[in-house]
């Protein structure tokens, strides 16, 4: 009988540890922790020697940097993902992270030997004051935000949160800088850091401990694996505080630890993030449309009983295309680069809830604006998630030595994408239509390239004659294997008065079924003659309605213009 309740002991233990087996990590890292800060010190002789002050306060400034970088990204999600899923716990502690992100700035900024911020940076007590100040909010609001249900929803306007958030900082910036004597010292020159900083760190690991704790619960409660890799990020936060409490010197090998933790710890936290706002929606619309396909296949066997059924997760799968379609026209430009020496305009007609049609106009440098218009094969969900793929491939700049730029040329940006596109693995009918060009406002040259565009985009010049520009391109699609495209660069000098007008096929396929009145190529010429800028987008705004009077529309329709002033 023992014999019997020992191996059903083992085997729920067993059963216990591949259930949690996602703990295994945290241990992992509180154990690998453990032992290099117990053994960390025996390096601190070839630390002194590999690592000068000027050296550490490059690598400072470098890890405090890309903290507050990811700190951005941290809130810039979770904001912009507020107005769809209106999470009050997301938006918490994104607003505490911007919190942090910005003391952090000032932390980077004031610290001992920092070129003049504000006031002169003698001492190193104004930048561990803001470094502490920044780990207090932090560790409170993550505390706070753990007993923040994780499907809680706020109609509060986000703005509400992100004032809050810059009037404190903008209150801790001037008391620290101007009326440091109001605060207690945190750092003593000689001496080393204060035990009331010391406390305060304790403190802070005592509110992290806490959240760590909460954010473990939730993971073992509900299997949420977003808690998991936030318990995780906790961890290591912890251990960053104590590195920061071990320090003597603000240039020995603990603090610079500390801030290699505090980056892993950022980065965890930003990927927790990402999973959460940017990935789950498009694995949620990949499932969709898997279920939409199973549902819609076998509509006709289902009985009355399943009927009511049926119809709910129809409803369901068509908000979540909704969610999809709120993603994909938020990646669209919300504002155009306009300005005195050249003006743009554009509208977009998507033919289904999510579309094959994607533009942009981006400021490349102080006189350089890259744009890029295309269509992806068919349309709807399948071609919408191609136009992600899109947006998030296109690299347009690189980044050189000494933090220095360099803008990629139309034919390279495209040669790129090419083969990025197929590292992917597409279906072979998959493909992209694609015109990328630079426009030089110093010399009001026009620089292009196209991928396979189907329709040329057309110039009208400022004495009323029309031509059309010469294209010439492989599509991006999957034929590295047979074919490498060599895409070339085509260079318009343009002068004052010019048009450009950019569109997708889509706009000349337009037709009215009942009455057969079509949007020819012809028409589209004698509308762009007769009218400027803005007018020619309302007038083919008006041309759409009337021809598409009863909502049926084939394919989508994109167009943009550029008029040279």
């Amino acid at each position: 009988m023992s014999k019997i309740l020992n191996v059903l002991s083992v085997k729920n233990l067993l059963k216990y540890i591949y259930e949690y087996k996602q703990l295994v990590w945290l241990g992992a890292v509180i154990v690998f922790s453990s032992v290099l800060f117990e053994k960390i010190y025996l390096l601190e002789p070839f630390f002194d020697k590999t690592i000068n002050v000027s050296s550490y306060l490059s690598w400072h400034t470098i890890f405090e940097f890309i903290s507050i970088l990811v700190s951005l990204c941290v809130f810039i999600l979770s904001y912009y993902a507020y107005r769809q899923n209106h999470s009050l716990r997301g938006i918490f502690i994104a607003n505490v992270f911007l919190t942090m992100g910005i003391i952090d700035t000032f932390h980077t900024l004031s610290f001992k030997g920092m070129p003049y911020f504000l006031i002169e940076n003698s001492t190193a007590d104004r930048a561990t004051t803001y470094w502490i100040i920044a780990r207090l909010i932090g560790a409170i609001g993550i505390a706070a935000g753990s007993f923040i249900k994780r499907n809680k929803k706020s109609n509060v306007n986000r703005r509400v949160f992100l004032f809050f958030t810059v009037s404190l900082s903008m209150v801790i910036l001037v008391v620290v800088t101007y009326f440091p004597y109001f605060l207690p010292a945190m750092y003593i020159e000689g001496v080393g850091v204060t035990g009331l900083k010391k406390v305060l760190e304790y403190m802070v690991i005592l509110c992290l401990c806490f959240a760590g704790i909460m954010f473990l619960q939730q993971y073992i409660r509900r299997k949420d694996n977003s808690s998991h890799m936030f318990a995780i990020a906790i961890t290591a936060s912890i251990f960053s505080e104590l590195a920061f409490v071990m320090y003597t010197s603000v240039y020995d090998i603990y603090n610079y630890i500390g801030h290699v933790y505090k980056f892993i710890s950022y980065f965890i936290v930003f990927r927790v993030a990402f999973i959460n706002n940017i990935e789950k929606p498009y694995l949620a619309l990949y499932k969709a449309k898997n279920k939409l396909k199973v549902y819609a296949g076998n509509l006709n066997k289902l009985v009355d009983e399943r009927t009511k059924e049926l119809y709910q997760m129809n409803k369901k799968l068509l908000e979540d295309l909704e969610y999809a379609r709120d993603i994909q026209k938020g990646m669209l430009p919300h504002k155009l680069p306009n300005n005195e020496q050249v003006k743009f305009d554009a509208k977009y007609y998507p033919a289904e809830t999510v579309s094959g049609d994607f533009y942009n106009v981006l400021r490349l440098d102080d006189h350089r604006i890259g744009m890029y218009i295309g269509d992806v094969s068919g349309h709807g969900v399948s071609a919408a998630m191609l136009t992600i793929f899109l947006n998030q491939s296109i690299k347009t700049i690189r980044e050189l030595e000494g933090n220095r730029f360099e803008v990629i040329k139309p034919s390279e940006v495209l040669e790129n994408l090419y083969k990025l596109y197929n590292k992917v693995n597409f279906k072979d009918e998959m493909y992209i239509l694609l015109l990328y060009a630079i426009y030089n406002m110093k010399t009001m040259e026009l620089e292009y390239s196209s991928a396979g565009m189907n329709v040329q985009p057309i110039i009208v010049k400022k004495n009323g004659e029309i031509m059309e520009m010469d294209i010439k391109g492989l599509p991006i699609c999957d034929l590295i294997n047979i074919y490498s495209p060599d895409y070339i660069d085509n260079t318009i000098k343009l002068e004052s008065g010019d048009k450009m007008f950019f569109y997708t096929d889509g706009l000349i396929e337009l037709n009215d079924k009942h009455t057969g009145e079509a949007f020819t190529k012809d028409r589209l010429k004698r509308l762009l003659a007769d009218c400027e800028g803005k007018e020619i987008c309302e007038e083919i705004d008006r041309n759409i309605k009337g021809i598409c009077s009863d909502g049926h529309q084939k394919d989508d329709v994109t167009f943009l213009v550029m008029q040279v002033n």
